[in-house]
């Protein structure tokens, strides 16, 4: 059985341990005094009827729990805890720095916070992590948020291979012209700094192409590209990893058999097996791998997909050769 795993495309915010949240944000005022924890679990786990600017919302909640360094710090702390706890050998830890910035903390402050509590988690359990810090689609155009995402850069600049290991581009991504947001990454290209880019989730599959134009190192989700044998021919000609996060992609019905990643692994692309938001999508990778093979991924596929993450990680070389040979054991043993 494959035990060992590797999640790339894991947000922070998305994948707090539920209990703690409810006490930090009682406890904050981020949600009123007479709230239950089944009221709140329930507001998290609300089904969105659609990607909208309004299926954000739930973000905004969980970020304003995570406003100072020490909570940012327990967060990543206790993720990667739990992490561990479930087999997972390495995983890339997303979150925007942009989004932490309410009481008084700097881009810079919030990025270093959540890089030590991963760290630290490295320090007491058999996991690596890396940090990625997202630029961010706000409000209906590009300008809106136009200095964050410059001042992203810079902080992420700042932290380049001491804890962060790449960028990324999330948020609502139909909020205006998709190549709009290319200028950030050229910059960002020229640091020499790895980057992904979440295009093709939202029902826009023309973003598929606008993020290979961008050049990135990988693809968060991508799914949209079986609109049109143009676009998985273009992903399978650029080679560039997809990050696939079924439950998060069939959270309305929960149908992993409606999902097209049987249809993206038999086109032959580079397919990437994660989570997205273990909170919001109620999943760990775990079961993303047993609800994979209910709908007839096999396991020597779902290992193929692990070499794929390894492969498409955005960690240094040394760390890479350590993951290789502690995964060669394990799926050997």
């Amino acid at each position: 059985m494959n035990t060992a795993k590797i999640d790339l495309h894991l947000h922070l915010d998305g994948s707090l341990n539920i209990a703690w949240a409810y006490d930090r944000a009682l406890k904050q005022g981020v949600i009123k005094s007479e709230t239950t924890f089944e009221e709140f679990y329930d507001i998290l786990f609300a089904k969105n009827i659609a990607h909208s600017p309004e299926s954000f919302k739930k973000f905004e909640l969980v970020c304003d729990i995570l406003q100072t360094r020490d909570d940012l710090f327990d967060a990543t702390y206790d993720l990667c805890r739990r992490l561990d706890d479930l087999g997972l050998i390495y995983a890339e830890i997303r979150f925007a720095s942009q989004q932490h910035l309410k009481k008084g903390l700097t881009q810079l402050d919030a990025l270093k916070a959540v890089i030590d509590g991963a760290k630290k988690a490295m320090e007491d359990f058999d996991i690596k992590v890396g940090i990625i810090n997202c630029l961010m689609h706000k409000g209906d155009a590009e300008p809106f948020n136009h200095a964050e995402n410059l001042e992203a850069i810079e902080a992420s600049k700042i932290m380049y291979k001491k804890g962060l290991v790449g960028l990324d581009l999330a948020g609502f991504e139909n909020n205006c012209d998709y190549k709009d947001y290319a200028p950030y990454f050229e910059i960002v290209k020229k640091e020499g700094i790895p980057f992904t880019l979440h295009a093709g989730e939202m029902g826009i599959g023309e973003h598929i192409l606008d993020a290979l134009s961008m050049r990135p190192n990988r693809i968060g989700h991508g799914i949209d590209c079986i609109q049109d044998q143009r676009y998985i021919d273009a992903l399978k000609q650029s080679e560039i990893p997809l990050e696939v996060c079924v439950s998060s992609n069939v959270k309305l019905t929960q149908n992993y058999a409606s999902h097209p990643i049987r249809r993206m692994i038999k086109e032959g692309l580079k397919v990437t097996v994660n989570t997205d938001n273990m909170i919001f999508a109620r999943t760990d990778l775990v079961n993303e791998h047993n609800q994979l093979k209910m709908i007839g991924i096999s396991e020597e596929t779902l290992i193929r997909s692990t070499y794929e993450s390894l492969d498409a990680a955005f960690c240094d070389e040394d760390t890479k050769g350590y993951l290789k040979e502690k995964l060669d054991k394990e799926l050997h043993a």
